[in-house]
């Protein structure tokens, strides 16, 4: 995992909790989760070749799930207009938020 993290994430260290998306064999993506009182997303990248809507979607989709089991307050940093459609919400220090039972999945189309 070391090489796929320092190519996407070049400035930090290795922490966390970590999700990957495999291509058969490949590491592709990672999905970086902070854990404190909430679960903050703290990375979220694919490599440049697997860069589309439909494999990114996919793998925030997968991620979201996990975290739809059991009751957490999900939280990423920064405001994005792409994540109001699985409920999450402006917070106001200019993040979202969203309660893990309360995650909508709308149907996959491509945007």
């Amino acid at each position: 995992m070391s090489p796929l993290y320092l190519a996407l994430f070049p400035s930090n260290a290795i922490s966390g909790v970590n999700y990957i998306l495999l291509d058969n064999d490949k590491a592709v993506g990672v999905c970086r989760l902070e854990l404190s009182d909430v679960v903050e997303i703290a990375d979220f990248a694919v490599l440049e070749e697997y860069d589309a809507f439909e494999i990114k979607d996919f793998f925030f989709r997968a991620v979201l799930f996990k975290l739809s089991f059991n009751p957490y307050l999900v939280k990423v940093a920064k405001y994005d207009i792409r994540l109001e459609k699985f409920g999450f919400i402006k917070d106001n220090d200019g993040g979202m938020s969203v309660m893990s039972a309360q995650i909508v999945f709308p149907k996959c189309k491509n945007e």
